[in-house]
């Protein structure tokens, strides 16, 4: 198993966005000693905040986990910074309250004190943008602003590269974006908020990682942590659905992994979240959940819809089979016989229906359904499903919809992918990097819903990278058995050339197909692969 090496590393600013009441904020940009200065050869002129509201705004690029490190050279008794991060411009600019703007799970918004010759971090949060403000009388004189990355490094990685620069621009993406969740020996959902283990987002996240990083300890770590946090008779993270989800990252972790250890030792959890639930389900079907904080729950534009109750039963069904391909289990049999008519129930929400598909429903017509308007109807978390749904069912525009969606985003200036995200915000929205003209929407503050509206919402979001993971098991076809690989049939869907590397328990696999066919694939040692 793979642990990862914390690591930090300081970043300058590319850009001065703005900057109101200062001398000399360029400086900031030029590479220098990382240590307070008294002003010899080493220095440059520091920057100069003239007084009360007098500010800077940096851009250093892209999405960064971490803080900023920030030496001051001269300040007045009392001086202080107001520090402002955030993942859009727009929210850097955003006072708390405004556009739900807040400091939750990590406080980005944060006035601090600091004195003359100091050498201090602050925050640990998501950003891309800084501002800095000086607060009180007296000018205050900065040597340098730098970010303070924190980041995960792993031993090797998987990638992915094509003949067609845009994909490549999306799986890059999406390797960054749950990279940047793979940290403090778990996975979270998000870096800026939701810095917790939640066992219905972990699916993807845990199978994306794999596929790049192999079988890191974040993933089991992630999975025992979610067995020992849930009470007796309770709901892994007290959501009868998450349970469920529990024993699909289980199933697909063991598969992936193939780690047999982790595996006995956490079957009798798996089969007791079956036995729970089937106590739960009545024989004409009819579910009722007690201890629930959401009883119904498949994901949120569907949650206190009926679609929610059929969403509900297909996941259950979708676990309980994931298990069965492991262990002759009674409480899943039961499960999948009780709960079978919900997959032919209609439904019009893409996501419910990709779920029917999933758990062995009727496929007839699902392709249509799940690519009529395109990728209108997709949402970050569930894209993975319906991609990997209509893939099953006989589609064949799984490209294009996967272009129209995350590179929407990209469009838009994301250098990581989001919490949530719909085609129809690009109409009258700026860029995530500029502050909206008059009239123009604002993408980032101006939408969202459910517990991600306006600023809340993450623009780096673990959920929103499993479009990696599709392309690995629908286009380059590669399926695993218990870690080993157990078959390749590539479906390029009008590519021509890929060439890919993916880390697996026997070594690497190393793969490249032209026009269709396998012209080269070889099991190397991993170790041949220098660290990232």
């Amino acid at each position: 198993m793979i642990k990862g090496t914390e690591t930090e590393e300081l970043l300058l600013p590319l850009k001065i966005v703005a900057s109101y009441h200062t001398e000399n904020a360029d400086v900031l940009l030029n590479e220098k000693p990382s240590c307070v200065s008294l002003f010899g050869k080493t220095s440059e002129q520091p920057v100069l905040l003239c007084g009360n509201g007098a500010y800077i705004l940096l851009d250093f690029g892209r999405e960064i986990g971490g803080g900023i490190r920030i030496i001051t050279s001269d300040a007045p008794d009392g001086a202080k910074l107001h520090i402002r991060f955030g993942e859009s411009l727009s929210e850097t600019r955003a006072a708390l309250g405004e556009k739900n703007a807040g400091n939750d799970h990590s406080p980005r918004d944060m006035v601090v004190p600091v004195s003359a010759l100091s050498d201090l971090t602050f925050g640990q949060t998501a950003f891309r943008f800084v501002w800095v403000e000086a607060v009180g009388d007296g000018d205050l004189t900065i040597q340098s602003v730098m970010a303070v990355r924190r980041f995960t490094q792993y031993p090797y990685e998987g990638f992915i590269e094509t003949d067609d620069e845009e994909i490549n621009r999306i799986l890059s993406t999406a390797a960054y974006t749950i990279h940047m969740n793979c940290q403090n020996g778990y996975i979270w959902d998000g870096v800026k908020r939701d810095r917790l283990v939640w066992s219905g987002d972990l699916h993807q996240e845990i199978v994306t990682a794999a596929y790049l990083f192999g079988d890191i300890a974040n993933i089991p770590n992630s999975l025992a942590f979610l067995r020992d946090d849930t009470k007796d008779g309770e709901w892994v993270n007290r959501i009868p659905t998450y349970s469920a989800w529990w024993v699909v990252n289980f199933c697909s972790y063991y598969n992936l992994s193939g780690n047999r250890e982790f595996f006995d030792g956490n079957i009798a959890f798996a089969r007791d979240i079956f036995r729970q639930m089937n106590d739960c389900v009545a024989e004409n079907g009819e579910m009722h959940f007690p201890n629930a904080g959401m009883e119904f729950f498949l994901d949120w534009p569907t949650y206190e819809t009926p679609d929610a109750v059929t969403g509900t039963a297909a996941l259950i069904v979708f676990a309980a089979k994931c298990f069965l391909r492991y262990e002759d289990n009674d409480d899943a049999e039961a499960l999948c016989e009780k709960l079978n008519p919900y997959l032919n129930v209609e439904t019009k929400s893409k996501q419910v229906r990709a779920f029917q598909v999933l758990a062995g429903g009727d496929s007839d017509g699902a392709a249509a359904q799940l690519e009529k308007d395109g990728a209108h109807g997709f949402s970050t978390f569930m894209s993975y499903y319906i991609l990997s749904a209509d893939a099953m069912s006989g589609g064949r525009d799984m490209l294009p919809l996967i272009k129209s969606y995350f590179g929407g985003m990209l469009s838009r200036g994301a250098t990581t992918f989001w919490e949530d995200f719909d085609l129809d915000w690009l109409d009258g929205s700026g860029r995530i990097d500029e502050m909206p003209d008059d009239g123009q929407k604002n993408l980032h503050g101006d939408y969202g819903n459910y517990c991600y509206r306006g600023f809340r919402h993450s623009l780096c979001h673990g959920w929103s990278a499993g479009v990696y993971a599709f392309f690995v098991e629908y286009v380059l076809g590669i399926r695993l058995e218990n870690g080993v690989l157990a078959s390749v049939e590539p479906h390029l869907s009008g590519l021509t050339h890929i060439k890919a590397e993916i880390p697996r328990a026997e070594g690497m696999l190393c793969i490249e197909i032209q026009d269709g066919n396998i012209i080269c694939q070889s099991i190397q040692d991993r170790s041949y692969r220098n660290e990232i």
